[in-house]
């Protein structure tokens, strides 16, 4: 009895899922439309920016500028941000000031945002070629693969670590 009861209900969740309509398309909306009062995600959000806001930017850029041959304001952050992987942790925090400003148009974010960014330009500029990066030697990295030498592996390219990451 229980499996025939058990057919019929499966049956039934079938059918009705044949009549539910599903949102025909997902409609984008930009970060401001929504507004965060209070709460667990307010508090999160609040720890977050406080996280950021703790970071010295020019230790994060320092990779980015040593690249573009332009003198680092500050030395670089050790661990990840000196040992082939420079310069990516700056992504991660260029985008949560991103999110942080669209969010809740905070000005102290919209500047940090416009320092960072502004480094940045005169790295490119400095650069001359519109290259942005802090991968270390990456000058000959990128001369090795536009002659055609490519030795890919897993997570390196020509012997450098996640290059295209950051």
């Amino acid at each position: 009895m229980f499996l025939i009861k058990m057919k019929y209900f499966v049956v039934s969740l079938f059918l009705l899922s044949a009549f539910a309509k599903a949102q025909e398309k997902v409609s984008l909306f930009p970060l401001n439309a929504v507004s965060i009062e209070s709460g667990v995600f307010k508090e999160a959000a609040l720890t977050d920016f406080n996280y950021i806001q703790a970071l010295d930017a020019d230790r994060l850029l320092a990779p980015f500028l040593r690249e573009a041959g332009l003198e680092p304001k500050a030395d670089s952050y050790t661990n990840w941000e000196n040992t082939g992987l420079d310069g990516h942790t700056a992504g991660h925090y260029i985008s949560a000031l991103s999110m942080y400003y669209s969010s809740t148009g905070d000005p102290k974010a919209k500047e940090m945002l416009e320092y960072a960014l502004a480094e940045l330009d005169r790295v490119q500029k400095a650069n001359g070629n519109g290259y942005i990066g802090g991968v270390p030697g990456s000058d000959a990295l990128w001369a090795e693969i536009k002659a055609g030498k490519i030795n890919a592996g897993s997570f390196s390219l020509n012997d450098k670590w996640v290059p295209l990451y950051n």
